[in-house]
């Protein structure tokens, strides 16, 4: 698809920005696909130049829900600290084999959570207080999330959000936006990463974050003036969409 450069630009970064304030994501799954089409960028620069411009987004959406008083330090540092590393082997493995054949098996995955979203599973559903048990259990997601973000160039929200919610009692929207601050350092070592691989377009990075500012600030003002059952649901619709366009590249990659 012909779009000028500055122009896919500004839509990318708008549509990415509006989706992380709004969901809690780092917007990668609206950026990767968009920046295959619209700049023709191949798999790994487009993974790499998501997670720089995450960096942006997501610090410019924390710092928002911060004020509005729903960021659990905490809580997103117990996530956000293994998927570091998990970030780390994600982008080691993306060098060495196809990210989409991952896809498919994330793509199952997102489908199931977007289950349990949409059935109305509320936080700390499972009974009691947050014992060892659910504290490991976090800290397997936020690994998992690190290596998803790696490997897809996503900030791992869609994993985040979830794992906060029902492992750690998060509400919805605490969720959503400790989940933002978890994915900041993530995606700056993703990036950081490779740029060392030589993958990462710098220059679009920060472009795409800057632009993706003003939206992403509208979602984060969205998010929390709606019903918490809405951000929910929509938050499930987003999984089920994003499961889709993950099952297509993969099924892509399998006829390569």
């Amino acid at each position: 698809m012909s779009v000028p450069r500055p122009v896919a630009i500004v839509l990318i970064g708008t549509a990415a920005g509006f989706f992380s304030g709004l969901f809690g994501v780092g917007g990668g799954v609206v950026m990767v696909p968009l920046l295959l089409l619209l700049l023709g960028m191949d798999e790994r620069r487009a993974t790499s130049t998501s997670l720089g411009a995450i960096v942006i987004i997501a610090t410019a959406a924390t710092l928002t829900q911060g004020a509005y008083g729903q960021v659990h330090v905490a809580e997103g540092v117990l996530v956000g600290v293994p998927a570091i590393g998990g970030a780390l082997i994600g982008t080691a493995i993306q060098q060495r084999i196809p990210a989409r054949r991952v896809s498919l098996l994330f793509a199952v995955l997102l489908l199931a959570v977007a289950g349990l979203m949409a059935a109305g599973i509320e936080p700390g559903d499972g009974g009691g207080d947050i014992d060892a048990a659910r504290v490991v259990a976090a800290l397997g997601v936020g690994l998992a999330a690190g290596v998803i973000s790696g490997l897809l160039g996503v900030g791992g929200g869609s994993l985040f959000v979830p794992g906060l919610a029902l492992l750690l009692g998060l509400s919805h929207v605490e969720a959503e936006a400790t989940s933002l601050l978890a994915m900041i350092p993530v995606s700056a070592v993703g990036a950081w990463r490779q740029h060392r691989y030589g993958n990462l377009d710098v220059r679009a990075s920060v472009l795409l974050g800057i632009v993706a500012v003003p939206s992403a600030l509208l979602g984060v003002v969205v998010v929390n003036a709606i019903p918490a059952r809405a951000a929910e649901i929509g938050f499930a619709l987003l999984l089920v969409f994003v499961s889709g366009q993950l099952a297509r590249r993969g099924l892509r990659a399998a006829e390569d």
